[in-house]
């Protein structure tokens, strides 16, 4: 952990930025049983009176941690472009409205109109113990923290303003019960459903969103095409300005749909995917996630997770994004237990924001 916030605290130098410009940190940890220790190094490096929000799920690596973290640098003067203050939200104490941080992190960061949210798991606010292992219970609580923080950071900003989403869940049979008890409340928002084997404190579903107050006047689309055997399924939505945008990407064998519908589980690849393929199907990816941007090389944030003992991994992956080197990209490739169903072998969440 020491060695991963040295090298995140050496980037930031690089970007002429300060540890306290970050915003967001999403902590993948090979054993979540090593959570107390990571905290006290985390601590040492992050700790501030605003620290950023995070996220922290356990995941099947082969290396003790990753970590991607966002960063935004206030500027005195931008000409004619618009300055953002930071607002953070950090309540370390218990209460009953909502759930007090159980690591070095703030409950939620506003930087213009994005408010970034830190992972949410099914914490009774009083106690600060977990509510009984009921998935439906666990989502409906999650949920009702995520979004009185929200309400908490803009008394117009509500659920329903989430415009983008990652539900981490520890099993794959818990995704219907989580997809309905969220599309209950809101279908504004696109959510992906990734399965591992840890959550803190022993919670069945994690919460990772991120909202825009100005959410009623994004547009969305649905849109896919097949490349070789395999098929290409993306959602997209994006702002009025079109100055941020986000997508969540499929990519899975002729059998799957976009449903997210649960089906037997089998060998995935019986055709194997080329570097060709997985390089038109990234570009498809990009070139939606990028459509109607008025910057020439704007960046895009994309997070890939995989699914563990399938192929591609993460070096066949890598390989392919080595091909797209002038092009603005900040990823993380991330292994996962289970994807939104057995046909899907590789989950893209991208956005970009200018």
């Amino acid at each position: 952990m020491r060695e991963a916030l040295e090298k995140l605290s050496s980037l930031v130098k690089k970007e002429n930025l300060q540890i306290s410009d970050i915003v967001a940190v999403t902590l993948y940890i090979k054993d979540m049983s090593n959570y107390i220790s990571i905290n006290e190094v985390y601590i040492s490096c992050l700790s501030k009176i605003n620290p950023p929000v995070r996220v922290c799920v356990e995941c099947p690596l082969n290396i003790h941690v990753v970590l991607d973290a966002i960063a935004y640098k206030e500027t005195q003067d931008c000409g004619d472009k618009k300055v953002h203050k930071r607002h953070t939200m950090h309540v370390q104490s218990i209460s009953h409205w909502a759930p007090a941080n159980i690591g070095p992190y703030s409950q939620a960061v506003r930087v213009g109109d994005i408010i970034s949210v830190a992972g949410q798991i099914p914490l009774v606010p009083g106690s600060m113990t977990i509510l009984d292992l009921n998935i439906k219970r666990q989502c409906r609580l999650t949920l009702r923290h995520i979004d009185r923080i929200v309400k908490a950071m803009d008394s117009n900003t509500q659920l329903r303003d989430i415009v983008q989403g990652i539900c981490f869940l520890t099993h794959s049979s818990y995704i219907p019960d989580a997809r309905k008890e969220w599309e209950k409340r809101t279908n504004n928002a696109i959510v992906d459903y990734i399965i591992v084997p840890n959550l803190p404190r022993g919670a069945q579903v994690e919460w990772c969103v991120w909202a825009h107050r100005d959410n009623n006047r994004f547009e969305y689309e649905e849109t896919g095409k097949c490349v070789g055997n395999f098929k290409v399924a993306i959602r997209r939505r994006w702002n009025y300005e079109n100055n941020v945008s986000a997508i969540v990407c499929y990519m899975s064998t002729g059998s799957s749909n976009s449903t997210g519908n649960l089906a037997t589980e089998t060998n995935l690849l019986s055709t194997e995917l080329t570097i060709d393929e997985l390089t038109e199907a990234l570009e498809y990816v990009l070139c939606k996630l990028t459509k109607g941007s008025q910057t020439i090389n704007p960046t895009c944030n994309l997070r890939i997770f995989y699914k563990v003992g399938s192929s591609p991994g993460p070096n066949f992956v890598q390989d392919v994004l080595s091909k797209f080197s002038t092009r603005n990209l900040v990823t993380t490739i991330i292994p996962a237990t289970h994807l939104h169903n057995f046909s899907t072998f590789l989950s893209i969440c991208g956005i970009r924001h200018e």
